[in-house]
């Protein structure tokens, strides 16, 4: 792309966030390419065109009667996600803290990107063997506890999305290489309400990890428990009891319904289970 280009797109997006602004700001009639084109400076086709494609993405919708515009649902639903996003490390950090504390291991806090996993937060335990991680850095769904756990908590139509998209490369030579195999993982997870890494991203690794269902019914995060395969082998069930109660006490202080399991399990699969 040229520099010329570049700074059209870059004026586009600006221009377009104006014109968000200018509607954020307006009553509950909302405002019309005219009286938004006053307020940022903007021709009204201009404004038009920009309002066309906040329209055809969902952003702002358009009265029938009155002809005026308005912001949807979709922005606060795009607020609330990058609130939560802030908030996840803060809420989460005293738990960790704890977790990392009682079990002697060390202890990690991800988000889900597209079809990978961020770390956010790691607390290490004062073990003289680490398994190698750090914050920012990136691992992929399908063979880590964090990824698993998350994928587990989507509703079904969007897990398969990510499940076409997704390459499985091999980590280590455990880790799981067809989607068939990996579907029947996630459905393990989702019975037990955590999921299980054993040498499947690191050789000498094993984790478990449980996801972090938000107010939304959807993950926002996962906390896992990792350590050398030789230490936390044999204790595999334990320390997924404990990640899930951890990603769930995690979530009702995110605001999710004290109420109900935050596991990440259907309610068909908790009845059935039951």
């Amino acid at each position: 792309m040229s520099s010329l280009s570049k700074t059209s797109v870059t004026r586009t997006l600006s221009r377009g966030l104006d014109v968000l602004e200018a509607l954020a700001r307006a009553d509950e009639q909302g405002l019309g390419p005219s009286a938004i084109g006053q307020r940022v400076g903007l021709d009204k086709a201009t404004v038009t065109r920009l309002l066309r494609t906040f329209v055809e993405t969902g952003y702002v919708t358009q009265d029938e009667t009155t002809r005026r515009y308005r912001l949807t649902g979709k922005i606060l639903w795009l607020a609330h996600r990058a609130t939560v996003r802030l908030d996840l490390r803060t809420v989460a950090r005293p738990h960790l803290t704890a977790l990392r504390d009682e079990l002697g291991e060390t202890v990690h806090l991800g988000i889900m990107e597209d079809l990978r996993v961020v770390y956010v937060d790691k607390l290490e335990a004062d073990n003289s063997i680490q398994l190698v991680s750090a914050v920012g850095q990136t691992m992929p769904l399908h063979s880590t506890s964090l990824g698993k756990a998350m994928l587990a908590a989507l509703p079904d139509e969007e897990r398969e999305g990510k499940l076409a998209r997704m390459d499985f490369q091999p980590r280590t030579d455990r880790t799981i290489l067809d989607r068939a195999t990996f579907r029947e993982e996630i459905r393990q997870t989702q019975l037990r309400g955590y999921s299980t890494d054993d040498r499947e991203n690191e050789p000498f690794g094993a984790c478990v990890g449980a996801a972090i269902v938000g107010a939304d019914g959807r993950p926002v995060g996962a906390v896992s428990i990792s350590g050398p395969h030789f230490r936390i082998h044999d204790r595999l069930q334990y320390f997924g009891e404990r990640a899930r109660a951890v990603a769930g006490a995690i979530a009702r202080e995110l605001g999710a319904d004290a109420g109900e399991p935050t596991d990440g399990r259907s309610q068909d699969t908790r009845e059935a289970t039951s």
